[in-house]
Order: C-alpha cells, then structure tokens, then sequence
C-alpha cells in the first residue's frame, strides 16, 4: 500500500509570498524545498485533507479520488475542495463543522452540495467511535486547536495497517492518555511538525513531534505541516536521525510504502 504526501507545509506554505526568511528564501532557488499546504493520499482513491494547492496536487498524482476525510475546516484544510469537481463521485467524511463547511464550499463555487451531473455524498462523524467504511476501520480522534471549535485527526486500518493522522494538533495531545493508546503501534504515524517549539493548545513543535512518536511507538513516523519559520529541512532530518526512531521529514510528494 502505498501513502502519499502531497503537501508537506503549513497554512502559508513555503516560500510564502514577501517574506525573505531562510526557508522562503532557499525554496525560491530551490525547488525541492518548497511546500505546499498540507494534504494526503492513500492508495485506493482516498485523499485526506483537499488544500488549497489541491489542482496542482492532483494533476501530478493523476488517480482518482472515491473518499475525502477533512481533518477540520481551517483553510490550508479545505479550501481546496471545489477541486473535486473533476470526480463524479465522492464521499466525504469528517464532523459535523467541517462537513458544513465543505458543503458551503461547493454551494459557493459549484452551485450546490453536489454539482449538477455528480453524485457527492456527506458523511458526519462523530469523536470517539470507530467507523466501518467499504471494508475499512475509521476512527475520528479529536485534538486540542484552539483556534477552531472542532479538530480532529484519523486512524484508518486498512488491508491490516494502521496510518494514523494527526491533523493539527497542541501538545496536549502527549497527555491525552486515550488518544495515546489508540494510536499505540501504528504502522505508520503522520504527525504535524509545524514549529520549532510547540504552541499550547495550537500546534506541536519539533522535541514533542518527535515524542509523539516514540510514545506511541509507531513502527514509521512521517513529519509534514511544516512551517516556514521552522529549522531548515536538513536540520529538521537531522533531529529526526538523532531521536533514533524511524522515520523521515516529509517533502511535497513523499511517497512511503506500506
């Protein structure tokens, strides 16, 4: 099975436009050190998370998308949804605010919930509960982002693996003993990494990123949301190789095989 990443940065992306950072600077000379805004794609027509830069992703993956879960309905999240208009069927899933919203999204933009000639479907979740979804297991955590109401990441068991998705997340989550358990021993961990350091209640930085993953014991952990304002990709490996776990710093168009 295989997972891609298909953006690896965070709400502005990088280079993000007038700033003349280090990591903004060297991603405009550089290409491979640019990012877009984050999403994800699981083999087997699943996209997690439809960002803004969503067509440029989907013009270089070129496969189709069956399933969309929305982690939460900030805009690096979702804005990209009217994207999905080339599909004509699709099934979202996410909580009730994110769902909303994806609705609002393609009322907006393409006329209705679902444009004319597509069958698109909505599926509300709730916290807590797993789900049983065309012959997978689909678990919808919540997580601490106080800057939105509802929040949550994704355990998906597929074919018998378990990926596991942060979604945005404050370091209340290292203490979060349930969320902890239920991501016990993921095949492979996708955690958030925005930061140097880990904001209360917004966002993981780089030491808590790194011990989400050594607590939860996740066989692969992969690191993306990446902002700007972080240490540069090769410190960021670095720190990574020096933690002793496995595991990587995403790019745009990560691919990791399961």
């Amino acid at each position: 099975m295989k997972v891609i990443i298909l953006g690896s940065g965070s709400y502005s992306g990088t280079p993000k436009p007038l700033c003349t950072c280090e990591n903004c600077s060297r991603a405009r000379i550089n290409p491979a050190l640019r990012r877009t805004r984050f999403s994800l794609y699981i083999e087997g027509g699943i996209l997690v998370d439809p960002s803004p830069d969503l067509h440029y992703h989907l013009e270089r993956l070129n496969r189709k998308v069956e399933k969309v879960f929305i982690t939460h309905a900030h805009f690096d999240h979702i804005a990209g949804f009217p994207e999905l208009q080339v599909f004509k069927r699709i099934d979202v899933y996410s909580h009730r605010q994110a769902i909303d919203m994806a609705k609002h999204l393609s009322a907006i933009f393409l006329g209705g919930a679902a444009p004319e000639n597509r069958d698109w479907g909505y599926h509300e979740l709730e916290f807590g509960k797993w789900y049983e979804i065309d012959g997978m297991k689909v678990h919808h955590f919540r997580t601490t982002h106080r800057s939105i109401e509802n929040a949550g990441g994704f355990l998906f068991e597929i074919k018998g693996k378990r990926i596991a998705v942060t979604g945005d997340t404050g370091p209340e989550i290292l203490k979060d003993k349930k969320t902890l358990k239920l991501l016990e021993g993921a095949d492979l961990l996708i955690a958030e990494m925005t930061h140097r350091e880990s904001i209360p209640g917004t966002h993981l930085g780089v030491e808590d990123a790194i011990k989400l993953a050594e607590i939860t014991g996740a066989s692969y952990a992969v690191f993306a949301h990446i902002s700007h304002s972080n240490y540069t990709h090769e410190v960021l490996e670095k720190r990574v190789r020096e933690s002793g776990i496995k595991g990587e710093v995403a790019r745009d168009f990560t691919w990791i095989e399961l």
